[in-house]
């Protein structure tokens, strides 16, 4: 059983288009959860009130706290056992949902699946996250939010981080996910359509504080940074820029590469 969660603050106007494109899966969903998140506009307010008489769609209320605690809460009420997450202005090609089953059913290893990403709006473009283990995420995130996942790996890794407001927080979920060792599937297509606004988080919110983000997640997995950090060292997949360097360099040179001090 599918359950489809999307998180809406203000983006009632995107809902119409999205919700249209997921009704052409070619594997349907069982239930659509729109979360409400405090959205202020009147128009979002309306088009809420329209999708609550869809018997597909449960409409849930609540006050603002950012895309984590929304996303939560819609996961909190999904009778489904696989999640797809899903932004209010995005959608997924048509194919999606039965490619993704298809890999879940026989990967049972596999926690999450993924697809390459297209991008529409104000900005056009592609991308190719690699997915992948739990040394894929040490640098930077390699799976987009909106993404199939097994509800009880959800559950076990205990969702998403509610204090990151300002974003990466999908990175960190998915850090968690791998390092609890199950595995991201992605399958090379353009799957996802990623649509670019001027009130996107990572362009308003993320990049302006990377900095603050990125030291969160460091602090958050120290010991497993160093672990990793250890053992890349020690399979010689560290490149050196001297003949001699301590650990401890390592460390400065792996935080001043993931805050952007240097590249």
């Amino acid at each position: 059983m599918i359950s489809v969660i999307i998180p809406c603050y203000n983006d009632g106007k995107y809902l119409p288009e999205t919700i249209s494109k997921l009704k052409l899966q070619t594997l349907p969903a069982n239930e659509i959860i729109i979360v409400n998140d405090g959205s202020t506009d009147a128009a979002t307010i309306e088009i809420l009130k329209e999708f609550e008489k869809d018997p597909l769609i449960q409409v849930l209320h609540k006050e603002n706290g950012r895309m984590s605690a929304a996303r939560n809460f819609g996961v909190a009420h999904a009778k489904g056992d696989i999640i797809v997450a899903l932004d209010a202005d995005d959608y997924f090609d048509p194919s999606f949902f039965q490619k993704g089953m298809d890999v879940l059913n026989n990967e049972p290893a596999t926690a999450v699946v993924t697809s390459y990403i297209q991008y529409f709006g104000n900005r056009k473009g592609k991308a190719k996250p690699r997915g992948g283990h739990a040394f894929n995420f040490l640098f930077s995130n390699q799976c987009p939010a909106c993404a199939m996942v097994r509800k009880e790996v959800w559950d076990q890794i205990g969702g998403y981080d509610e204090a990151m407001k300002l974003g990466y927080e999908d990175w960190e979920f998915y850090i968690r996910l791998t390092k609890a060792k199950w595995d991201v599937h992605l399958i090379p297509e353009f799957l996802l359509y990623y649509r670019q606004t001027n009130k996107s988080t990572l362009a308003n919110d993320t990049h302006p504080n990377r900095k603050q983000i990125i030291e969160y997640i460091i602090e958050k997995h120290k010991d497993w940074y160093a672990e990793c950090l250890s053992s890349l060292i020690d399979q010689k997949e560290v490149l050196y820029t001297e003949s001699r360097i301590s650990f401890q360099s390592i460390w400065k040179m792996f935080k001043n590469r993931l805050t952007g001090k240097y590249k």
